[in-house]
């Protein structure tokens, strides 16, 4: 199957999860609150891709579209957030949110840059996003993540990945960007598992990695993301979002600015920073090790 016919059955698959009761009811799970340059979304009802407006409702089954330079973030009924980057195409399938109970979402994520921030912590809450070559599921924390050729692009310059059969349009990475265990400032604890074809990779500590090459194949990882491979991702969420929500967002305002995987460990888990030069040692130690083990299967 074309990568074309394989974006279609997914985006029909998820459709199915995101159809309200009633065709025309509109189930909302948030707003834009931050727009930068052209932005569009489609839906059920909205055949014809339409820009968004700042502080625009977004509801289930909305697929939207961002264009070179452009980004979104959606703010959240719990005050979680998407961070959706340029030339991406996302579609949030499915939004259920109790204060009492907690929050479970189920996404698409065909191609881009996403980034997502766990709101409040009360309650059991939960996520799952699709990708074309597998699914990321979400407690808490938050994650970046990018599908297509920079995702293969940048995954395959880490050591620990190496050369391995991509396809450019199925290549899905994705990076913990905390928070550890010891976090203060109100920030979910949390992790998340990627799976595919019957493998799963937890993804526990600030800085973990997981890549997923193309449909069919499992996961690689865990692994320390290098500081360059992790400013590479940066580039792709760009920080013009942060900027540009002046009036709010400042978790992340706060994170955007990191460039290494080990100063993201140490913000995001409470570390005082005086151990600089171990946590590199350590990175590579763990790489190094997890990389043997896997082409040793």
């Amino acid at each position: 199957m074309g990568a074309p016919l394989k974006i279609t059955a997914m985006l029909v698959a998820g459709g199915m999860l995101a159809t309200p009761l009633s065709a025309q009811q509109r189930v909302e799970v948030g707003n834009a609150s931050t727009v930068v340059g052209d932005v569009r979304m489609s839906n059920a009802q909205i055949r014809k891709p339409a820009k968004i407006q700042r502080k625009q409702r977004i509801a289930w089954g909305d697929l939207i579209d961002t264009a070179r330079k452009s980004q979104l973030q959606i703010l959240l009924l719990d005050r979680s957030s998407f961070g959706i980057g340029a030339s991406s195409r996302v579609r949030i399938d499915r939004f259920v949110y109790d204060p009492n109970e907690g929050r479970s979402f189920f996404a698409t994520f065909v191609k881009g840059a996403l980034r997502f921030f766990s709101g409040s912590a009360e309650g059991d809450n939960s996520g799952e996003i699709q990708t074309p070559s597998g699914r990321i599921g979400i407690r808490g924390t938050a994650l970046d993540m990018l599908v297509g050729e920079e995702a293969e692009d940048i995954a395959e310059d880490e050591e620990f990945v190496g050369n391995v059969d991509s396809d450019r349009d199925e290549a899905t990475l994705v990076v913990l960007r905390g928070p550890g265990a010891g976090t203060a400032g109100g920030l979910t604890v949390g992790q998340a598992e990627v799976s595919a074809a019957g493998k799963t990779v937890l993804l526990d500590q600030p800085g973990l990695a997981a890549y997923i090459p193309r449909d069919g194949a499992q996961p690689i990882g865990p692994f320390f993301i290098s500081s360059p491979g992790l400013a590479q991702v940066q580039d792709q969420l760009q920080p013009e979002v942060a900027r540009a929500a002046s009036g709010g967002g400042g978790l992340l305002r706060a994170l955007l600015p990191i460039a290494g995987a080990i100063a993201v460990g140490a913000l995001l888990s409470g570390s005082n920073g005086d151990d600089d030069e171990e946590p590199d040692d350590r990175t590579q130690d763990h790489n190094r090790n997890q990389s043997n083990n896997y082409r040793n299967r």
